[in-house]
């Protein structure tokens, strides 16, 4: 389980290696008092150094915002995952008709604040057992449509125990625990609106970037880059974000299993061993990446032409490559970070033409333009759904039983895992599961054919995936809300801890599973039990059925959070 808040952590003294990138470009030398400015030619910056170009896949373009008329068409949470996961086409709206805002719901455990709707005393708002509107009037956080630009929300991210919100205006906004930079920003003394406890329980923008490279507190070096950001992704410490260029900043910590925290390698030289404002990193200073995702201490990036980088705790062999161990122990023999971890950057050799990346707890998942799916890390209870007993996958290898040839020509679109359980969406709108059966992390009920041998009610470990059957859509739903079979078709899916979320083409958000922090969303029988669903329940939201439509959902090990809009 994700750690639980510690004292408030001071921000360490002294640099880093890595350095924040601007995007103001370089005037051209010459005699004219008015200097044009320099044209970079194909395949290289304005600074003269050669990027990788590829039409495989493409930088993330800020998620479109919602209209009315995707609501009569059945199509907004369609349109809001879509171009969440688009890496070979961007999704772009031509409709002028109302924009209706996306709407932030929160719920789950929020004692470090990550709920943002209360301060650290308040026990009452910070333990939710199903979804509530966004909003603190006692902390003065507003929730009109201009707090989080005209469309409301973009994007959200769940790290163990801290929210990331992208904006409609590009801004990252995070709350939560800050230990060890975790927030990617520190309290000021000038910020008079709240105190220095309760400013980590509000939505708060990071340092050191913003859409124009101003309003914004500086970063380590004293500037404000210039970074309208269009992704995030969160892991237990460390956050990465992506912009629309592709560009990579990140910030936080790793911490290994004896707790020791550290950034980057040069920690090893005495540097501080947390980040805490957004910098770009210099390994991947030429690269332009098209999605990012994080595990609970380690991170993928997939770059345009396809390729992964891996970085971060590698105990589980969840990076996918290997290093000289004996060279970073002699390294690091007497300082940190620890040998199990790998925090430069580098590529996974073995993967080629991916176009789509997934971390589960401890495992790590990818697609490539075959639709063939490949896994790697922790595979204690099957996890990885390679079929294979090993307790860890070292290297990325197929999924065979997901092959499209496997599954009626559908591929693998988004992946989503949690510690002893890993869920797949194809493209036909079905979800296959595999892991453990226990606690009911697989939405099979008792009569399903893999219980057949098992004895006693005994967990089953499903090591290749099988369809999750999912219920018929609600009276209300669209007509394309539903796959060939009858059952709902499902757009996106998010996985916490022992849980999994299904988001439904209709706006219906199912989960099933296990949790004792009330971040399924699905209220237990009597107050303090753990909510438990055996197969897709769906989660009860405010007002009538089929009021809100959700079309975004994120979650970890504490919390959750959701996007969601209302019909007009």
């Amino acid at each position: 389980m994700p750690p639980k808040a510690s004292t408030r952590t001071r921000k360490s003294t002294g640099s880093t290696s890595t350095r924040a990138s601007s995007t103001t470009k370089r005037a051209s030398m010459g005699s004219s008092a008015s200097s044009r400015k320099r044209v970079a030619p194909e395949g290289e910056d304005t600074k003269g150094k050669r990027m990788r170009t590829s039409t495989l896949n493409v930088a993330p373009a800020p998620v479109p915002a919602l209209h009315a008329s995707d609501f009569e068409a059945g199509k907004a949470g369609v349109r809001s995952m879509g171009a969440l996961f688009a890496t070979q086409q961007a999704l772009s709206s031509t409709t002028s008709d109302h924009v209706v805002a996306r709407k932030l719901f929160v719920w789950g455990t929020g004692e470090a604040g990550q709920l943002s709707l209360g301060g650290p005393d308040d026990d009452n708002i910070n333990k939710l057992t199903k979804p509530k509107p966004f909003g603190n009037k006692a902390l003065s956080v507003q929730t009109d449509a201009g707090e989080l630009g005209v469309g409301g929300a973009e994007m959200i991210a769940a790290g163990g125990m801290h929210t990331l919100v992208i904006d409609a205006n590009g801004r990252i906004l995070s709350c939560g625990s800050d230990d060890h930079g975790t927030l990617g920003r520190e309290y000021r003394e000038s910020d008079a609106s709240v105190d220095e406890d309760e400013c980590y329980y509000v939505l708060r923008p990071v340092d050191g970037i913003s859409p124009d490279g101003k309003n914004a507190a500086p970063g380590k070096d004293g500037r404000v880059v210039q970074f309208r950001a269009t992704r995030a992704a969160a892991s237990d410490g460390c956050s990465v974000a992506l912009d629309a260029e592709g560009r990579l900043m990140t910030w936080g910590h790793f911490k290994d299993a004896e707790g020791k925290v550290c950034f980057s390698d040069t920690d090893a030289n005495g540097a501080p061993k947390e980040q805490w404002s957004p910098v770009a990193l210099a390994a991947l200073e030429n690269e332009r990446f098209a999605q990012v995702a994080c595990g609970e201490n380690h991170v993928l990036a997939l770059t345009l032409d396809g390729r992964v980088y891996s970085w971060g705790l590698n105990s589980m062999s969840q990076l996918g490559r290997f290093a000289n161990i004996y060279h970073i122990r002699a390294r690091y023999e007497k300082r940190d970070p620890p040998a199990s971890m790998l925090l430069t950057p580098a590529v996974i050799p073995e993967l080629k033409n991916i176009t789509h990346i997934a971390c589960g707890l401890n495992a790590s998942f990818a697609v490539d333009a075959d639709g063939r799916v490949f896994a790697w890390g922790l595979n204690t209870r099957g996890q990885t759904g390679t079929g294979l007993k090993k307790t860890t996958v070292t290297r990325p290898t197929r999924i065979k039983a997901l092959e499209p040839s496997h599954v009626g020509g559908a591929h693998v679109v988004q992946i989503a895992g949690g510690e002893f359980h890993t869920a797949f969406l194809l493209s036909n709108g079905q979800v296959w599961i595999c892991g453990d059966s226990d606690e009911g992390k697989l939405g099979l009920s008792s009569t399903h054919e893999i219980f057949q041998n098992a004895q006693d009610g005994s967990p089953v470990l499903l090591r290749s995936p099988v369809q999750v059957p999912m219920p018929q859509p609600p009276s209300h739903a669209s007509a394309n809300a539903k796959n060939v079979d009858g059952s709902t078709s499902i757009i996106g899916i998010a996985a916490g801890m022992r849980f999994t979320f299904a988001l439904a083409a209709d706006g219906t958000l199912y989960s099933w599973g296990t949790t004792s922090d009330e971040a399924m969303g699905q209220p237990a029988e009597q107050w303090g039990e753990d909510q438990s669903k055996a197969t897709p329940s769906p989660v009860p939201m405010p007002g009538e059925p089929g009021a809100w439509s959700i079309v975004s959902v994120a979650t970890a090990g504490q919390h959750s959070l959701a996007l969601a809009a209302r019909a007009p």
